[in-house]
């Protein structure tokens, strides 16, 4: 270890020997002198007693021992870089910026953002949030959250969950619903950004819209706040209740969900994967999902 420490300076020299051509076109890389070029070559081939160079002509070249030795050098000079900028990006904060629903947000990103932040601690994730699940343009941020079909013409998406709307309320409400006539004597809460998800509801259970007790509420993590504290029965997104359902605040009072046939996507640019705070992003909601 003593001896490379010695010659760490002459085998930067004959790297940049190896990777420019020639002495001189180092000398220049290097911003010295050819002669310094040839006198670091030369203590390395003291160090080593092995010869490195010859000459052609004016010009010094490598010998076969040299261009060995000058290929491993460069390969783990190569490595030594790619480490020390690892450890310079491991210090520096990256950001993403993404844009949601408020309740995809408060439902499903939130209760799983802390596991994010545990394996990826260097990247900042900036949540904006929009009305319309169903129209939602990139404009600067790098993701989108989006609900449709999947095709948007210039864009990557990746499915995260189907759009399946289901019934909540609090356990001691549901086990008073038998039957799918039962709801309409409860309030139904829905939420403002999708407005007609209860009319679509009452029409494929059979029942008419007419007389229900609809109370509109911003969103559909509010609907879901309401329903635990018994105001009414939550028609809102499966994927947003999971937690109030493991934990006994929520039940299902009908095995009755409204499928559109859409999904939620996560959507890209072309091309924002190949970032690597992006791409680590992409890999963690696939994770979770």
């Amino acid at each position: 270890m003593h001896k490379l420490r010695n010659i760490l300076g002459p085998l930067r020299v004959l790297d940049a020997v190896h990777r420019s051509g020639g002495v001189a076109r180092a000398a220049q890389s290097l911003h010295v002198t050819p002669g310094a070029v040839s006198h670091q070559i030369r203590a390395l081939e003291a160090a080593l007693d092995t010869r490195l160079s010859r000459k052609v002509g004016r010009e010094a070249v490598l010998t076969a021992s040299g261009m060995q030795l000058a290929t491993r050098v460069a390969e783990l000079f190569d490595r030594v870089e790619e480490a020390v900028q690892e450890a310079s990006a491991r210090g520096k904060t990256r950001r993403i910026r993404l844009k949601v629903i408020p309740s995809f947000a408060i439902k499903w990103l939130m209760p799983r953002l802390a596991s994010f932040y545990a394996a990826h601690a260097d990247i900042d994730l900036e949540v904006a949030t929009v009305t319309r699940a169903d129209d939602v343009s990139l404009g600067d941020a790098d993701f989108v959250v989006r609900r449709g079909h999947g095709h948007w013409p210039g864009t990557h998406a990746e499915r995260l969950f189907d759009d399946v709307l289901a019934l909540a309320c609090a356990p001691s409400m549901a086990a008073g619903i038998c039957q799918p006539d039962d709801v309409l004597e409860h309030k139904l809460l829905h939420s403002m950004i999708a407005p007609v998800s209860w009319e679509a509801w009452l029409a494929h259970a059979g029942l008419p819209a007419a007389g229900a007790r609809l109370v509109p509420l911003a969103n559909a993590a509010l609907c879901l706040q309401a329903a635990v504290q018994g105001v009414g029965i939550a028609l809102t997104q499966q994927a947003y209740m999971q937690e109030e359902l493991a934990r006994g605040l929520l039940a299902h009072p009908l095995d009755m969900a409204l499928r559109s046939g859409d999904a939620y996507y996560l959507v890209s640019a072309p091309g924002t994967l190949d970032i690597r705070p992006c791409a680590d992003f992409a890999a963690w909601v696939r994770s979770v999902v």
